[in-house]
């Protein structure tokens, strides 16, 4: 099952509730998470994974369904993982200083060309089989002619044999592997001859899946009709519409509009998604400096610092606020795939 992070809030048909019901159709005796390494899921702060599809929606739902999981991902901090993000950047940084080496990262720039195209192309789960993953499986043969394997190719070959391995140590009679997208096409070929692999089947999501687009929408804060998505919002019973909600009439000036949305969120339940709380309470502290209500804000920020789990740009929100007042010259500072902070 690929996952491919902050791309899962960017196509609708693709979306971690895709993801929960390809996976729950599929009906495995366990999850194998192969983007978390072992022992992961025992500290709160797995949850600020890249992979945000499985804090999302897959793991909470395992969870409640009582399947067994698994995280079997490697770590960097392993003596046998292969990666290094350092040897990366020098290879790359040598070619760049030669002639011949110039020209080969222009050919590999040409082979990627396809695959980047496709990303950013709306993709559903029959595109990513039929389109993306062979042309990101070309890709990467292509990229190991020119760079030869180790540092130039991120070691996918060396990572996807040891992934294998413990797939295959954890997996029973039928496990659903969720691995990170690039991973894919060297994991596929590592299993072959030692495990059967079912084809990708396409899930229906209904009304969910339109809800969950609406509020990928929000949460990325990308749209050139604010109006128009704040009256979608107002239609969905979700506690994270009111803090995306808050958001957007923060972007368009609204702080005392925002100011509400947000004690009305934090005045009820909205403990999910695992996003909202710390994101919540983190904002509403940079609401109340706005307000000039500035204990307000400190208990605010006090608060998501005291959760079991807040996001890292939560947390990083929190302690600037307690250090000083929040302020902003026009526009919200930053934004993520996960919320905006």
């Amino acid at each position: 099952m690929p996952l491919v992070g902050p791309f899962h809030t960017r196509w609708p048909l693709y979306s971690a509730v895709h993801v929960r019901e390809i996976v729950r159709a599929f009906a495995p005796a366990r999850l194998v998470l192969a983007s978390l390494p072992p022992g992961a899921l025992a500290d709160p702060l797995w949850q600020d994974t890249e992979e945000l599809a499985l804090p999302l929606a897959v793991v909470p739902w395992a969870l409640k369904a009582g399947i067994a999981i698994t995280a079997a991902g490697l770590d960097p901090a392993e003596a046998l993982y292969p990666g290094d993000d350092a040897a990366t950047a020098d290879l790359f940084r040598y070619l760049g200083q030669y002639e011949a080496g110039r020209s080969r990262l222009a050919e590999l720039n040409d082979a990627r060309a396809p695959f980047e195209r496709l990303l950013v192309s709306p993709m559903d789960c029959a595109r990513l089989t039929a389109e993306l993953l062979p042309a990101l499986a070309a890709f990467q043969r292509e990229q190991a002619r020119l760079l030869g394997e180790g540092p130039g190719t991120g070691w996918h070959k060396e990572r996807a044999e040891l992934l294998a391995s413990r797939v295959l140590a954890a997996s029973e009679r039928r496990a659903a592997v969720l691995v990170a997208l690039d991973l894919v096409p060297a994991l596929q070929r590592a299993l072959a001859g030692h495990a059967e692999l079912e084809p990708l089947a396409p899930a229906v999501t209904g009304e969910e899946g339109r809800r969950r687009a609406l509020l990928d929408l929000a949460l990325r804060g990308e749209t050139a009709d604010p109006a128009a998505l704040l009256a979608q919002l107002a239609q969905l019973a979700e506690p994270e519409a009111r803090y995306h909600e808050a958001n957007l009439l923060l972007a368009t000036g609204h702080v005392a509009a925002a100011l509400g949305r947000l004690e009305e969120l934090t005045a009820g339940d909205f403990a999910e998604p695992y996003f909202l709380p710390g994101f919540a309470l983190a904002r509403l502290g940079q609401l109340h400096d706005l307000t000039g209500k500035r204990q307000a804000a400190i208990r605010s920020y006090r608060g998501a610092l005291a959760l079991s789990y807040a996001p890292l740009e939560a947390r990083e929100a929190a302690r600037r606020g307690l250090e000083a007042p929040f302020a902003f010259a026009g526009e919200p500072e930053g934004g993520s795939d996960r919320g905006i902070i």
